[in-house]
């Protein structure tokens, strides 16, 4: 029986990691348990899935890279979060390893030559490291897994990739260009196994940690894809040439197909192969790698019936895309240009906006928000108990440009929580596809009729509406369905039902508030660390009298400095915060 293929894509989230961490989480325990409610013989659809690709960049990227050990490792799934110590390395990594008192420590700075970044990267290794080194194999393979479970995590390559524009050309200047925007790609095989199918992956062989096993350069990946620019390290990863043919930016299709024919990069003959590059977080140049799963699930034979956005009864895969920021932003009719002209106004206007551009995937946003496309579907934040009038972000890990998750384990808790209750009515109301679907359809004429009315009668669905509204929700404001849901059946079913108490409403937990001693401690941290970089930083002026000039004023700086820092703060905690 022909399973429906599905992909998943994890958008950059700083510290809402702790958001797309939940997700997974709750994913990968309604998939548990409906596999075992079928090997039990219950009265639940009977049509397969597999999960054939992820991608991700920044936090999503690091999630995904977790994601392509756990899924092959039997794990705890979390219901409690004031639990700590347990086998789940989502929760583990995301809510209680992660914290701003290990990123704001001097570790890094004991013997460094030079500052890297503003803030201790050392627990972000060490998170890696505990992450992602195999230690619970499970027997017998998920069966809703693919052998080759394909992972793209996108990179920004300081270093470039050089391309030319007019060849060699004798007597005259040879143009080039570099690429900057990268990716790397793994691959998972089974134990004994020599190496992925494709050759420009890297293997990733459960049965074997470290290097034997390619996690080591997983580890890498993964902090490079998190490497937020001037706040972590950047990452050095060795690679080869032939990686780079064709270039990253042909979709997976058409590299294949060779159309057009492979641009190749212009590398100087006495280069290194492999050569070392400098990385740092995949966001900059991507982050919401959405096309690297869909070009890869749209290139798997036999192709789609309808290209890549089959309707309801075609649909056989999909991208399911976690984002834990999407798009929110509103446009400005008061805004006033030569007020917003000064470099402290440009500045950070400057980096939401390369941030936003490298989210936007603006060819989909019409599909998806009105509900006309099956190969796509979005996760993204929301509280039930909050009204659309509310001002306040659903992430309490949003504030501080979404490092806020980082002050207080409380938020990241809330967060992973959230995560897993939205999944749930994901996998409820909007995860859905018609009875006389061709993968749905097989499976259901397979059963008995007494059989065929139960299934019917305990998970039918209506169609799944738009993006932000079902179709009951539709109904009761008078708008019509999309044109695109309306087939020759009344019958949806979810692509992964929830099974047994997996049904129950997840309930949120209370929003958490920072205390104040929490706060003064924080602050305390960040003056600390910024004595400790500038003693690093000043250490390297070639003047005496200037050294000596920065180290005198050092102490009124942080002093000065420490109230204003601390009422930011608070005006970013919002209500995260007692006021």
């Amino acid at each position: 029986m022909k399973p429906f293929r599905i992909g998943i894509n994890m958008a950059g989230a700083i510290s809402a990691g702790a958001y797309t961490a939940g997700v997974l989480d709750f994913l990968t325990e309604a998939l548990d348990e409906w596999h075992s409610a079928k090997s039990r013989g219950d009265s639940v659809p009977m049509h397969q899935v597999s999960i054939e690709v992820m991608s991700g960049a920044s936090a999503g990227g690091m999630c995904a890279a977790i994601s392509a050990l756990m899924l092959q490792e039997d794990f705890q799934h979390i219901h409690d979060v004031t639990v700590s110590g347990t086998t789940n390395r989502f929760y583990e990594s995301w809510v209680n390893k992660i914290d701003i008192t290990d990123l704001l420590k001097t570790d890094d700075l004991q013997s460094a030559p030079q500052v890297i970044s503003l803030l201790d990267s050392t627990i972000v290794t060490q998170i890696a490291s505990y992450a992602l080194t195999p230690s619970n194999l499970l027997a017998v393979p998920r069966p809703y897994v693919s052998p080759t479970l394909t992972l793209f995590l996108s990179l920004t390559n300081l270093r470039g990739v050089p391309y030319s524009l007019n060849g060699a050309a004798p007597g005259s200047v040879e143009e080039t260009t570099s690429f900057f925007g990268d990716r790397i790609r793994f691959q998972t095989i089974s134990p004994g196994e020599t190496g992925p199918l494709d050759s420009h992956a890297y293997f990733l062989d459960a049965s074997q940690a470290g290097a034997a096993g390619g996690w080591d350069v997983l580890q890498t990946a993964a902090t490079a894809t998190g490497a937020f620019p001037i706040f972590l390290a950047p990452r050095v990863l060795n690679r080869k040439h032939d990686e780079y043919t064709p270039p990253a930016w042909e979709s997976v299709a058409s590299a294949i197909e060779q159309t057009p024919p492979p641009v190749p990069p212009s590398f100087p003959t006495n280069l290194a192969d492999p050569m070392p590059t400098l990385n740092v977080d995949g966001g900059v140049t991507n982050n919401d790698p959405f096309n690297y799963a869909h070009d890869y699930l749209n290139s798997l034979l036999p192709l789609p019936l309808d290209g890549a956005d089959a309707k309801a009864e075609d649909a056989d895969r999909a991208v399911i895309n976690i984002a834990p920021f999407p798009a929110t932003g509103k446009f400005d009719v008061d805004f006033n240009p030569g007020k917003e002209a000064g470099i402290f106004s440009v500045l950070p206007r400057l980096f939401a906006a390369l941030l936003s551009q490298s989210r936007f995937f603006g060819e989909s946003l019409i599909q998806i928000m009105n509900g006309t496309t099956f190969s796509r579907f979005v996760i993204a934040p929301s509280d039930p108990g909050m009204s659309g009038d509310d001002q306040i972000p659903a992430l309490q890990c949003a504030a501080l440009g979404g490092f806020g998750g980082f002050l207080d384990r409380g938020f990241r808790a809330h967060d992973y929580v959230l995560g897993r209750r939205n999944c749930q009515k994901f996998l409820t109301d909007y995860f859905v596809l018609p009875a006389d679907n061709v993968i749905m359809k097989p499976s259901l004429e397979d059963l008995s009729p007494e059989r065929y009315d139960e299934v019917i009668r305990k998970f039918k669905r209506p169609a799944p509406g738009t993006y932000s509204r079902n179709e009951e929700t539709l109904i009761k404001l008078g708008l019509q369905v999309p044109e695109a849901q309306k087939t020759a059946t009344d019958v949806w079913l979810p692509i992964i039902p929830l099974c047994g108490e997996l049904s129950a409403e997840i309930m949120l937990i209370p929003r958490a508030v920072m205390t104040r001693g929490a706060l003064a401690a924080v602050v305390g941290l960040i003056l600390k660390r910024f004595a400790a970089l500038m003693k690093v930083l000043i250490a390297q002026i070639p003047s005496f009298w200037l050294r000596s000039f920065f180290r005198l004023g050092q102490p009124f700086i942080r002093v000065l400095a420490r109230g204003p820092l601390t009422n930011a703060l608070i005006r970013e905690l919002g209500d995260s915060y007692p006021h």
